[in-house]
């Protein structure tokens, strides 16, 4: 596989997962790389993601370190699969949206703590049929495909097995934006009520009376995972990008701290939206 200074998802949470697996067995890159009898440099771009080591290779990898042999066999699927996708990069246009969609996905399967900030929006995980439509408009090509690769995000946070931690900061003015008509508005809101009821969701309103916040500078995902570092995906119109520099994550995790400061707490943002959801249901 080529080269790329911006690995795709599969290749970068793989790699991430070997380094992982080889700073738990306590063994430097390069006690590693004169086991396997390979150049250090190979071992570095294996752990980065900026090659892909072959499924034989992880086996190699997984024996050295004495990971068990399910470990290794899901390692080494990671590996085929990781060799199967298309390299990932800052994406412009419609056919870079839809591959930079499909990035985020992999990255929110793999989380363990997903954090949204939506300053203009309803979080694209919280987001109904109808809002999602209202959004992608009739006049997008195959308008239904992509509706349903958007609400199958959703499963992230829903799914009974082992869902991701969700917290989402929304700017209260987001609630009396009209995206659709009116019912799709009250629809979504109470949908949004409904997720902040889940164990494993924190739904957090950014009040108007809070003055400037981070989240005025622009919408962001933070993701989190057990055995990678953090990324961020910012998504703009038509186009996106995911970081991965640890001083600009640390950044985005800095104001993730300063939303979590000033929000409303998850209870106070529930019972505020529900009152605004029965105020407009009241005059539909």
């Amino acid at each position: 596989m080529a080269e790329t200074t911006n690995p795709a998802p599969r290749a970068y949470l793989l790699g991430s997962e070997l380094r992982y697996a080889r700073t738990q067995a306590r063994m430097t890159m390069r006690d590693l790389a004169e086991r396997l009898d390979l150049s250090h440099s190979v071992l570095v771009r294996w752990e980065n993601g900026a090659r892909i080591p072959s499924s034989d290779s992880v086996s190699a990898i997984c024996a050295v370190l004495g990971l068990s042999s399910s470990e290794r066999d899901r390692l080494a699927e990671m590996a085929r699969e990781a060799a199967a996708e298309p390299p990932n990069s800052v994406s412009v246009g419609s056919t870079g949206e839809q591959d930079q969609l499909a990035a985020l996905l992999e990255y929110e399967r793999n989380a363990a703590t997903i954090t949204n900030v939506s300053p203009v929006l309803m979080p694209g995980l919280t987001q109904t049929s109808a809002y999602v439509r209202s959004i992608v408009g009739t006049e997008t090509e195959n308008v239904d495909k992509w509706v349903s690769m958007r609400l199958g995000r959703k499963d992230i946070i829903t799914r009974r097995r082992s869902p991701a931690n969700y917290v989402a900061f929304i700017l209260e003015s987001v609630l009396h934006q009209r995206i659709g008509d009116l019912e799709t508005q009250v629809d979504q809101l109470f949908h949004l009520v409904e997720l902040g009821k889940l164990a494993n969701v924190e739904i957090r309103l950014i009040p108007a009376e809070a003055g400037w916040t981070p989240a005025h500078t622009g919408p962001f995902v933070l993701l989190e995972f057990t055995k990678a570092d953090a990324v961020v995906h910012l998504e703009h119109h038509r186009s996106s990008a995911t970081l991965r520099d640890k001083e600009d994550v640390a950044a985005f995790r800095d104001a993730r701290d300063h939303l979590d400061r000033v929000a409303m707490s998850p209870v106070d943002s529930v019972e505020h939206i529900t009152t605004v959801a029965n105020r407009l249901e009241s005059t539909a």
